[in-house]
């Protein structure tokens, strides 16, 4: 297996633990209600950021796949200002949060995390983004962590507070990452100046994709705020947490998949044998360890959900298996067929979400399965319709 994939593993995996540990943390440092107000407003956050700058590092990680990086600072800060703006249009236009000033600064520095991921793929190896990737959930564990051992359980305003002070902290590491990838790309470059026409046009086609990615990610919490009120989307956060051991891990993996496109090497085998073989133990353990681990870790009080839990993995599964196949699709500029499958499935999704809402958490994992598998069924078809000619097979793959 590729040395650069075994880091990425590694790395990964370790961050995937330590983010499970900041969900324990969070859970037994908030009440159930106030941890679903918590969930809101990140997912508010994080949906604000892809709707303002979502694209804009990609663009910026083709255009210096081109050579093309000059003058990529106004860029950069074009899109951080629009991200304030986008900010506060969210705020006055919705009420889903007390904390103003706050989400507006959490919103500016989340956009600088994420512009800075997208961009640092340009990198074969991928060395900063593995360094962000460890980087987040050791901040947020010690952040959390620190808080919970010293003053116990506490109210939303200190967690909010709490985030604030991680986002704050990442994106003073992104600035210096960037600097460093500044230098690193011109020293190994002769770089020319951004096409506007080609950056403008494959942002807006990425920018499309990712709101309807975001869409589709935000949805179930709005909807469970919606139907369901906010104590089940505190009892939802476990299988948030759960959910994201799978979906972070497939999106490194995919990441690794599009980072081998970008340099025209073709590491599908790979990616497919190991989402292969972490769905073969998901389906065998989770069903026997999801009771007792989730109440050892998050406490007796999110017991109830254990045994729904097994559906929300294999629907991580299959959705992470959808968006790996979907990366060649990425490459070619193929997103508005992209941003079709994601309209189909949201559809699917919102549909069946509405029959099954009174089954309650269970009726959330039946439309998250019925939109997922919506999702693969198209990628599938992409996939085999629109491949990529020009790549070579990893040589040291599997």
């Amino acid at each position: 297996m590729n040395s650069n994939l075994i880091r990425l593993i590694f790395i990964t995996l370790l961050s995937l633990g330590l983010t499970l540990i900041s969900s324990f943390v969070l859970a037994r440092l908030l009440s159930v209600q106030d941890r679903g107000l918590h969930q809101l407003f990140i997912t508010a956050v994080s949906y604000v950021v892809t709707f303002a700058t979502g694209g804009s590092g990609f663009a910026l990680a083709l255009s210096m796949r081109k050579k093309q990086y000059a003058g990529w600072q106004n860029y950069f800060i074009a899109f951080l200002a629009l991200s304030v703006l986008a900010a506060i249009i969210a705020i006055y236009c919705f009420d889903f949060t007390a904390f103003h000033v706050l989400f507006v600064l959490n919103v500016v520095l989340t956009a600088i995390l994420t512009m800075t991921l997208e961009k640092s793929k340009i990198d074969a190896n991928l060395r900063v983004y593995r360094q962000l990737t460890l980087q987040q959930p050791v901040l947020l564990v010690a952040v959390y962590g620190i808080c919970y051992l010293l003053l116990g359980e506490q109210p939303l305003e200190i967690a909010i507070e709490l985030f604030t002070l991680f986002s704050a902290m990442q994106a003073l590491a992104c600035l210096y990452y960037l600097k460093k990838i500044n230098a690193d790309f011109k020293r190994k470059n002769e770089i020319q100046p951004i096409q506007k026409r080609f950056f403008l046009k494959t942002w807006f086609k990425q920018n499309l994709l990712q709101i309807f990615g975001a869409t589709t990610a935000s949805l179930d919490k709005f909807l469970i705020v919606y139907f369901l009120g906010n104590y089940t989307l505190g009892l939802y956060t476990v299988c948030i947490a759960f959910d994201s051991l799978i979906t972070k891990f497939i999106n490194m993996l995919a990441d690794y998949f599009y980072s081998g496109l970008l340099n025209n090497i073709n590491r599908i085998k790979s990616v497919l044998i190991l989402i292969l073989l972490m769905a073969v133990g998901a389906v065998i353990l989770v069903p026997l360890l999801a009771e007792p681990i989730i109440i050892f870790f998050f406490s007796a009080k999110y017991a109830e959900v254990a045994p729904v839990l097994i559906l929300f993995i294999i629907n991580a599964i299959i959705g992470g298996l959808s968006w790996v196949l979907s990366q060649n699709m990425l490459l070619l500029g193929k997103q508005v067929l992209l941003f079709t499958r994601q309209v189909i499935a949201i559809a699917v999704f919102v549909l069946l979400f509405y029959l099954f809402k009174d089954y309650q958490l269970y009726g959330v994992a039946y439309a998250f399965i019925g939109a997922s598998l919506t999702r693969l069924i198209i990628s599938v078809i992409y996939y085999l319709k629109y491949p990529i000619t020009d790549v070579k097979p990893e040589k040291s793959a599997v």
